[in-house]
């Protein structure tokens, strides 16, 4: 009875997490994961091998806040912009107004009547900036300024099956592959910088509550954030990274029913 027990309750833990896997995805609202298109990584993304392990797999990268603040900091690792990021794994360089792509793996935690699921909840999803250069103490710091809420993906029996199966939508569950891998399929949000933000370095946080019955997920990172995009470009173009801009999988493919109609388009990573 202890080991069937343990086969039931695996599943539900393997659902509950989630984490920020590129900080600067060049196809936003894509199907499937490819670490050629990550031109960015969270803090510490080489110390956990983001880039070469299987996309949907975390180990000790994944934070959650239990019983925070008391017990557990709100970024996983400590800030250390010289050994937080290395050659494999960069850090992000954005420009003021630009739109961003983030990509995060399902983990089991989306609603598809494709494959029978109707129910799973989307409670919060947020980015945040840090006021100064050092970690905030908690989640409810007034050093952290909420720069976008990225919605709530819609779920359960009120919404019609039609709605719930369309693609791009708001939200964590934004992964229109999910039935075909629910663990390991790939979701996307994305944010824009402000435009009113100083330029230089800053810190991000994303923040993901999936039920209001557990407790938030947190992914940290620091970016170079550029007055415009050609001193952008000037930084990428120095550490060997493409100034191709971000673009959007239903626009650049011509998408019916969900199964792309005529030749896939995925375009060239060039600067």
């Amino acid at each position: 009875m202890k080991l069937y027990f343990v086969l039931l309750v695996l599943p539900a833990l393997s659902a509950a997490h989630s984490w920020i896997v590129c900080t600067d995805y060049l196809e936003n609202n894509g199907w499937y994961w490819d670490q050629a298109k990550c031109r960015a990584w969270p803090r510490n993304a080489g110390k956990y091998n983001l880039r070469y392990r299987q996309f949907g797999t975390g180990g000790r990268f994944v934070h959650r806040l239990d019983n925070h603040p008391e017990e557990l900091p709100l970024c996983n690792d400590p800030r250390d912009d010289v050994t937080s990021y290395t050659e494999s794994h960069p850090m992000a360089a954005y420009y003021l107004g630009q739109t961003v792509s983030l990509t995060h793996p399902i983990n089991n935690h989306a609603t598809d009547p494709r494959c029978g699921i109707r129910n799973r909840m989307d409670t919060e999803n947020l980015m945040f900036l840090v006021d100064g250069d050092e970690d905030p103490c908690c989640i409810d710091s007034d050093k952290l300024i909420q720069i976008m809420d990225m919605g709530v993906s819609p779920y359960a029996s009120r919404y019609g099956d039609d709605f719930l199966m369309t693609y791009p939508k708001v939200g964590f569950q934004n992964a229109p592959k999910f039935c075909e891998d629910p663990e390991d399929a790939m979701g996307t949000y994305n944010f824009t910088i402000p435009v009113d933000m100083k330029p230089g370095r800053h810190t991000f946080i994303w923040k993901w509550i999936r039920t209001p019955t557990v407790n938030p997920f947190t992914t940290c990172w620091e970016a170079d954030v550029f007055a415009t995009k050609a001193e952008r470009d000037s930084h990428y173009l120095a550490t060997g990274r493409t100034t191709v801009d971000m673009w959007d999988f239903y626009q650049v493919n011509n998408i019916v029913d969900g199964a792309i109609v005529g030749d896939l388009v995925d375009p060239i990573l060039t600067g």
